[in-house]
């Protein structure tokens, strides 16, 4: 009999729920640097017309329009021989695309289009406040920023190491140091019942080097879930205590029901102790001598000294041994183990053999019958002569 262990599974390294960031307004302070040519004249720089957008734009966007304004004032010097103040007015595709196209950025597009900004504002020497870069594109994080794991990220990059999915501010769980949505985590690497074969989130129980939904333990055979007296094990499946002995166990040659405790072993069979008896006069036998005639045992009497009678492969006791063999005293109804009688179909110790009349043994074994009964011919004489 086994008893089986019920448990919590391990939990996994949870991540936990990120915080949820609110909204910040950044501000990038980019300063006008102005060269003195040597001409003591100098032009004055036209000033870039101010573009409105008439939508309500995200952070990333309020961003970017900032910075663009700033920028339509930078001015950079000039190098080698040249000399005066040149306005920097280059205009990247993409701001084209973005100013032709006000009502249509993606957050992921402006993340990264500020990303490159803020890149090309630091190889100009113009420093910008920076939220660390991110551990998936490496690149410097401005706007939104998720931090996890000791680490930051953009929040399109912070995804599922396994399905990709963004996990924005879910539960995560943790595995050498990536990232996984709960369904993914569990179906990697969480144990699985040995019945249905699912991922075990809960408590589980481990039996026979296996584990289990505490729901899917249960006897292979009824389906009913196991009690205080455990389970036993056959083939490697669990089975409830009748089961197991309805099923596997030896049956009582009396009863034929199963053996599950104390029997007794006897005729290439095993028994009940209270089976194991005599059905003519119903007394247990306790392991003792007994006679058997047709496979059973005759009588419940208890086999004296240990020993029993066997004919044709069954136990007998003495009396019932020597009843089915005919071998019982007609007299006194014991059973005859030496010299014997035989008369009227009969067996008779010698001793007993007497006139039903007066009694006198039938020494020389001469008698006369009348109805069934031995008489010395005296007494028949007397009572059947005369009534004749």
């Amino acid at each position: 009999m086994h008893r089986a262990s019920t448990s919590p599974v391990p939990p996994p390294s949870q991540g936990g729920t990120l915080p949820r960031p609110g909204t910040k307004q950044v501000t990038v302070t980019v300063q006008e640097t102005v060269v003195e040519p040597a001409q003591s004249q100098q032009q004055p720089p036209p000033t870039a017309p101010a573009v409105r957008h008439h939508h309500h734009a995200s952070n990333a966007t309020k961003e970017l329009d900032d910075l663009m304004a700033s920028l339509s004032d930078f001015k950079v010097s000039g190098t080698g021989a040249e000399s005066g103040t040149h306005v920097y007015r280059e205009k990247r595709a993409w701001q084209e695309h973005y100013r032709s196209n006000p009502r249509q950025p993606e957050s992921a597009s402006l993340e990264h289009m500020l990303g490159s900004l803020r890149a090309d504002m630091s190889r100009q020497g113009v420093q910008t406040p920076q939220k660390g870069c991110c551990n998936a594109c490496d690149k410097p994080i401005v706007g939104q920023v998720i931090t996890a794991l000791g680490r930051t990220w953009h929040p399109e990059h912070f995804t599922c190491a396994h399905c990709n999915q963004e996990l924005g501010t879910r539960n995560f769980f943790e595995r050498d140091g990536r990232p996984y949505c709960e369904p993914d985590y569990h179906n990697l690497f969480s144990p699985r019942c040995a019945y249905c074969n699912g991922p075990i989130l809960d408590k589980c129980v481990t039996a026979l080097e296996k584990t289990w939904h505490t729901e899917h333990f249960f006897c292979a055979q009824c389906g009913q879930q196991f009690g205080e007296d455990g389970f036993h094990e056959r083939d490697g499946k669990p089975y409830c205590r009748n089961d197991y002995f309805d099923m596997f166990a030896p049956k009582c040659g009396g009863c034929n029901k199963p053996i599950m405790e104390n029997y007794i072993s006897a005729l290439n069979t095993q028994w009940h102790p209270d089976c194991f008896v005599c059905k003519d006069c119903e007394k247990a036998v306790k392991g003792k001598s007994f006679y058997a005639m047709e496979g059973k045992p005759e009588c419940r009497e208890p086999f004296h000294g240990g020993s029993f009678f066997e004919h044709e492969g069954q136990p007998y006791c003495e009396t019932h041994y020597h009843g089915k063999r005919g071998s019982l005293c007609a007299g006194c109804h014991k059973p005859i183990a030496g010299r014997c009688i035989t008369a009227m179909f009969r067996k008779f110790h010698p001793e007993h053999f007497v006139c039903a009349f007066c009694l006198r043994q039938l020494n020389k074994g001469t008698f006369k019958e009348q109805n069934d009964k031995p008489y010395c011919h005296t007494c028949f004489d007397k009572l059947f002569d005369r009534a004749q």
